[in-house]
């Protein structure tokens, strides 16, 4: 067995990490498409954290390809979305088009850690499986805050490093808090009370945080 044959499965897994963090090119479309379906369940169960009983101005931070923006669209939600990945941005618009033009959609390509939206401009916010590839996740938390209304909630799905990581995830690249490190993070941001809930999926472990801002009050 030769170096490259033994290097040639880490070489995959960092492309693979890559590619799920930040999608780009035809294959990014492709693990788009992929991840539209793989992580279904986890932007439903956020949603769910969400009270969408009256209509709302919504902000996704990592819409991917634009699935559950769609869902938020067709209940008579507005949406908010920022996606670092330009791949991304012009799947989801592609997607959402007819709301992204009469303005029901707004779906802007971002830095990953600022959100270019105007101070008290969303009702609610949520970010799946996204906390891994924040450059800065507290700034990213705490510019959430600012965008968001007093009395927001923030719904946030995802791994965290408590349980074993599948082996292909490049920890260089899926950088995976504790829960605690994000439930820290959250508070630090402004966000208080944070309810946790742990869901089993089998072949792993999610964890949703539903962070409160209070209602009179914004973070310093």
């Amino acid at each position: 067995m030769t170096a490259d044959t033994v290097d040639r499965p880490r070489a995959i897994d960092r492309f693979r990490s890559r590619q799920s963090g930040h999608p780009s090119g035809l294959i990014g479309r492709i693990f788009g498409r992929a991840m539209v379906k793989s992580t279904a369940d986890a932007n439903d169960r956020a949603l769910a954290l969400l009270d969408l009983t009256t209509p709302r101005a919504v902000l996704e931070v990592g819409f991917g390809q634009g699935r559950t923006a769609e869902i938020l669209l067709d209940a008579g939600h507005h949406v908010l979305g920022i996606d670092p990945s330009p791949t991304m941005v012009a799947q989801a618009t592609r997607r959402n088009r007819h709301a992204c033009r009469d303005g029901r959609a707004t779906l802007r390509r971002g830095d990953g850690t600022t959100i270019p939206f105007p101070d008290d401009s969303a009702d609610l916010a949520f970010s799946v499986h996204t906390v891994y590839f924040m450059p800065d996740p507290a700034a990213t938390f705490t510019d959430i805050a600012r965008v968001l209304r007093p009395g927001g909630t923030l719904a946030i799905a995802g791994r965290t490093s408590d349980q074993p990581l599948p082996a292909w995830m490049d920890p260089d690249i899926y950088r995976i808090p504790t829960a605690d490190h994000l439930a820290s993070m959250l508070t630090a941001a402004g966000y208080d009370p944070i309810d946790h809930h742990v869901i089993d999926r089998g072949d792993h472990t999610l964890h949703l945080f539903a962070a409160h801002l209070a209602d009179a009050s914004r973070p310093t």
